[in-house]
C-alpha cells in the first residue's frame, strides 16, 4: 500500500484517480480548494500547512488546475442552459497552473517524495501540429494563455527534474466521459441552447480519451520507474474530427448537426466579445505578450523549485492596454454595442455562437497526436474505444438529467 498525494481530487480527473487509488487500497490524501467528501480544503497554489501532508507520501500526482472548463466553472444554467460562457480571471489561472505546479514540486522535494506525477494537456503543441506529433516536438508560445501557462508549468517540472526529482509530465488528450466539463457538459448545454457550432466544417483533428483510460495512464506511469523523467502523451484509440466527436452527443440529444462557420470569423468575433467585456470592466485581455517579455518558467535553485518571491507570471501583464475613463468607456461602449448590433444580426441571425471553454485552437487542430511513447515505457494503452466511451458517458448524462431536463444539475 502506496501513500499518495493528490491534488484537485475534487476535480474530473483528479476526484478519478482519487477514487481509483483508494479502490485497489492505497492511502490517499486528497486536497483541493473545494470542499467535498474525503477532500481536505487546500490551495495549493499558495504554501501552507497542506504541504505537512506530503511527509512520508510515495507519490503525488497534482491535477490541480483552474481555467480548464470545469464542471465547477459552468455559469448559472437557466432552463438547462448556461447563461454566460467561463471567464476565469488570467491571474488565477496562472496562480493555479503555474503558481502552484512551482509550490507543489518545491513541497515535494523538500518531503523527498518518490515520485510526481504533473497532468498537462496536448494543447501545448498549439493548433498546427504535423500529424502523428510525438513528445520530442519543441513547445514554444501559441498565442492561447492557457496552453502557454500549461507549457511553463512543464518547464517547471523539467526544472526540478533536473534537480533530482523523479516527475512525470503526462499530456492528456481530450478527456471525455462521466463528470467532464470541457469536452462533455459544456458541449451537450450549448448543443441544447443552439449555440455550439463547428468551425471550417469540423474538419479540425482531436484526440479524445476517456476518463477511465487517463485514470489507467496515471497509474501505469506512476508505477513505472521508465516513465521518471519523461513527457508522454495520453491519447484514446481513435482520433476522430470535431464533427464526428460532437455528433454524438447531437444524436444522443436527437439534434441535427451544429451549424458551420469559418473560423476566423468566430476568433474574431469573439475577441470582439472580450473587448467588450474589458470595457466593461468584467473580464480581463486574453493578449499575449511577445516571445521575452517574462515568459520565463521558475528556475530551481538546489532541488527547491519556488522561485524568489512566489512563482512568476509567465505571460505578462494581464491587463493589457490602457484603462479608460467612466465617460470614455460608457462612449466606447455605445458604439461597441451599436457595430455589435449590427454584426451578429449579419452572421448569426440565432443570436450568438458559443464554445464554451474552448478556445479556436482546440478546435482546428491539423493533426493528430502520437501516444506510443508511454505505451512502450509502462505497458499501459487506451482500452475504451470512442464507441464505447460514448456510450458510457450517454448513461451517465442521462442519469444526470443532462440530455432533457429544465434544469440539469451541476454537481459531479
Amino acid at each position: 500500500m502506496a501513500r499518495v498525494v493528490v491534488t484537485g481530487a475534487a476535480g474530473f480527473v483528479g476526484g478519478a484517480v482519487a477514487h481509483a487509488l483508494r479502490g485497489r487500497g492505497d492511502e490517499v490524501v486528497a486536497l483541493d480548494a473545494a470542499r467535498g467528501p474525503g477532500v481536505v480544503a487546500a490551495d495549493v497554489s499558495r504554501p501552507g500547512d497542506w504541504e505537512k501532508k506530503l511527509a512520508g507520501a510515495d507519490l503525488v500526482v497534482h491535477a490541480a488546475a483552474a481555467g480548464m472548463g470545469g464542471v465547477g466553472e459552468l455559469p448559472p444554467i437557466r432552463g438547462g442552459r448556461p447563461v454566460g460562457s467561463p471567464r476565469i480571471p488570467l491571474a488565477r489561472m496562472r496562480q493555479v497552473l503555474l503558481g502552484g505546479t512551482a509550490t507543489v514540486l518545491d513541497a515535494a522535494a523538500r518531503a523527498e517524495v518518490r515520485r510526481v506525477i504533473h497532468l498537462s494537456c496536448v494543447s501545448v503543441l498549439g493548433p498546427d501540429i504535423a500529424d502523428g506529433i510525438d513528445e520530442t516536438a519543441p513547445v514554444g508560445l501559441t498565442g492561447d494563455p492557457r496552453a502557454d501557462t500549461l507549457a511553463a508549468a512543464e518547464q517547471s517540472v523539467s526544472a526540478a527534474t533536473a534537480s533530482g526529482l523523479s516527475a512525470t509530465v503526462l499530456r492528456l488528450g481530450d478527456a471525455y466521459g462521466p463528470r467532464a466539463g470541457r469536452w462533455t457538459v459544456w458541449p451537450v448545454l450549448l448543443l441544447r441552447a443552439g449555440r455550439f457550432v463547428l468551425l471550417d466544417g469540423g474538419t479540425g483533428w482531436l484526440n479524445p480519451v476517456h476518463i477511465d483510460d487517463v485514470v489507467a495512464a496515471v497509474i501505469s506511469a506512476a508505477d513505472s520507474p521508465r516513465a521518471g523523467g519523461e513527457i508522454l502523451h495520453v491519447t484514446g484509440p481513435e482520433p476522430c474530427t470535431v464533427a464526428e466527436f460532437v455528433g454524438y452527443y447531437s444524436r444522443m440529444l436527437d439534434l441535427p448537426a451544429p451549424r458551420s462557420v469559418p473560423a476566423k470569423m468566430y476568433g474574431a468575433l469573439d475577441e470582439a466579445a472580450v473587448a467588450v467585456g474589458r470595457l466593461r470592466g468584467r473580464v480581463e485581455s486574453r493578449r499575449v505578450p511577445r516571445p521575452g517579455s517574462s515568459a520565463t518558467a521558475p528556475r530551481a535553485a538546489g532541488r527547491s523549485t519556488r522561485p524568489a518571491g512566489g512563482a512568476r507570471e509567465p505571460l505578462g501583464d494581464a491587463a493589457g492596454g490602457q484603462t479608460l475613463g467612466p465617460s470614455a468607456r460608457s462612449a466606447a461602449l455605445g458604439i461597441v454595442r451599436g457595430l455589435g448590433a449590427r454584426l451578429v444580426a449579419g452572421v448569426d441571425p440565432r443570436g450568438r455562437m458559443d464554445l464554451g471553454p474552448l478556445t479556436v485552437a482546440d478546435v482546428t487542430r491539423t493533426g493528430r497526436c502520437s501516444g506510443e511513447r508511454i505505451t512502450a515505457l509502462t505497458g499501459w494503452g487506451p482500452r475504451v474505444e470512442l464507441a464505447d466511451g460514448m456510450s458510457r458517458t450517454e448513461a451517465w448524462l442521462r442519469e444526470r438529467g443532462l440530455l432533457g431536463v429544465s434544469e440539469p444539475s451541476r454537481r459531479g
